[in-house]
């Protein structure tokens, strides 16, 4: 696979905005799918949760809270549909207000990570095709599947745009609009998340 140059000024800009900014909070954020007529949610509940403890699955996006920013991640099409994209924004309870927002700091997998400074991040680029309906013409893409974050204390953050793909939640797609946040490297090496 061949990483062109918007591939690699991307890789560049994400490791800048991410590389030593200390994570001070976690935030996810699932969309707003059950609102009443004035577009108040009426089911504040979440649905991250998985079978794993250290696994969760999120429809739409992470935050992670530094010293002076909040990098976003989320599923995108800047490349092809789905791959990740992170921005910098200020966090309000306004921000994207179609997403119910669960701070997660203090939830286990999270608290060997709160006050780390964020040492080294790399992209986990994907290769796929698409073509006409007889295989004719086919155009190749590489996309960014997963970011893996990792942390002075040694951690690693997960952030793959994956879902599972039936209820025993054994076996994940890849490419997906959905996100799968991990810090356990050997269940997402299980999972295929990771090699």
């Amino acid at each position: 696979m061949t990483l062109t140059d918007k591939h690699i000024t991307y890789e560049n800009d994400c490791r800048q905005m991410f590389v030593a900014q200390a994570i001070r909070a976690v935030i996810y954020g699932e969309l707003n799918y059950f609102a009443d007529e004035d577009g108040k949610n009426i089911k504040p509940e979440p649905s991250y949760k998985t079978k794993y403890s250290d696994i969760d699955t999120l429809d739409h996006s992470i935050y992670l809270k530094t010293d002076d920013k909040t990098i976003y991640v989320f599923w995108d099409n800047t490349f092809i549909s789905y791959g990740l994209l992170s921005r910098q924004l200020d966090l309000t309870e306004a921000t994207n207000d179609y997403e119910q927002k669960w701070d997660v700091s203090s939830e286990q997998k999270w608290l060997d990570i709160i006050g780390q400074k964020i040492v080294d991040f790399k992209i986990i680029w994907e290769e796929t095709w698409t073509s006409n309906l007889d295989g004719s013409n086919k155009v190749y893409t590489t996309y960014p599947q997963t970011f893996e974050i990792k942390t002075e204390n040694g951690k690693t953050i997960i952030l793959s745009a994956s879902e599972f793909k039936r209820d025993e939640e054994n076996e994940i797609y890849s490419m997906m609009d959905n996100l799968l946040v991990t810090t356990n490297n050997e269940l997402a090496r299980q999972l295929k998340l990771i090699e």
